[in-house]
């Protein structure tokens, strides 16, 4: 078992042990941003203070969205899987990128519940999850949603696409049309007094007005605990791609996005890569 394996095994317990004395859930704050888009951080400013945890029994979350996804079990499943394991953690902030992919039984089932979407410019976000894919091997049920996500048995890597093929990465296609329309949906389905957005790079500056969104004291937020999980290697994959190829790329599937929220990024270079 890993150190951090064995930290995520005590914090469950943990968890369940507050569980068991009937713990008084404080509020329900769901952080549905994208992966490599500050949600351990999210995670980490909360977890002293509050009941919070970052991608809650992944693996089993996973086989669900894998198995509804296939039609292999029914809504009414997935519902109750969802409801049992919300009565179990009984989480105060959970935070995940697997909560976007139940993102419609989420605002279904707990009224009460906010969201909060930490986003990310996507040249940054894919530079991030490129070096992160290259740097740890994750699971077999990691590599099922990935290929689920990216659309890897229907896309295939035009030749300028040759780095990204060689290191057995996804396309570009792929990577960017899952950043679009995962911010889209999460925009276009959580009603606006329920959803705060909150830029990556910004995530300790909004870490005060992230809790009084969440109803929580300020004392409950832990700023200086903002910067988790950092890529400790840096691959420069993205830098092997055709510039023009890859912002005309960005441009087709991120455009409207980036111009929202990124105005000022309109190239690699802008990103700082």
């Amino acid at each position: 078992m890993t150190a951090v394996q064995l930290l995520r095994e005590m914090k469950s317990r943990t968890i369940h042990a507050y569980t068991r004395l009937s713990y008084s859930r404080k509020c329900r704050l769901y952080c549905v941003g994208a992966a490599k888009t500050g949600t351990h951080s999210i995670d980490t400013m909360f977890d002293d203070t509050v009941k919070s945890r970052h991608e809650a029994d992944d693996e089993e979350v996973i086989r669900k969205i894998l198995e509804i996804s296939a039609g292999h079990i029914s809504a009414a499943d997935l519902v109750s899987f969802i409801r049992q394991r919300d009565k179990r953690l009984c989480l105060d902030v959970d935070s995940s990128q697997l909560n976007f992919f139940l993102l419609d039984q989420l605002l279904q089932e707990f009224p009460d519940a906010l969201f909060l979407l930490t986003i990310r410019d996507c040249y940054s976000w894919l530079n991030s999850f490129i070096d992160d894919s290259l740097r740890r091997q994750p699971s077999g049920n990691w590599i099922k949603l990935r290929e689920h996500r990216f659309r890897s048995g229907t896309l295939a890597h035009p030749p300028q696409e040759q780095a990204l093929k060689e290191k057995g990465l996804y396309t570009l296609d792929g990577y960017l049309s899952y950043w679009a329309s995962h911010n889209n949906q999460v925009l276009a389905k959580v009603p606006e007094d329920r959803l705060l957005i909150v830029r990556t790079e910004e995530i300790t500056k909004k870490a005060f007005e992230i809790a009084d969104f969440a109803g929580l004291p300020r004392y409950c937020v832990q700023p200086q605990h903002s910067h988790a999980f950092r890529n400790p290697e840096r691959f420069h994959v993205l830098r092997q791609i055709p510039e023009d190829y890859l912002e005309a790329k960005v441009r087709e599937h991120c455009g409207p996005l980036m111009s929202r929220f990124f105005p000022e990024i309109s190239s690699i270079s802008d990103a700082g890569i």
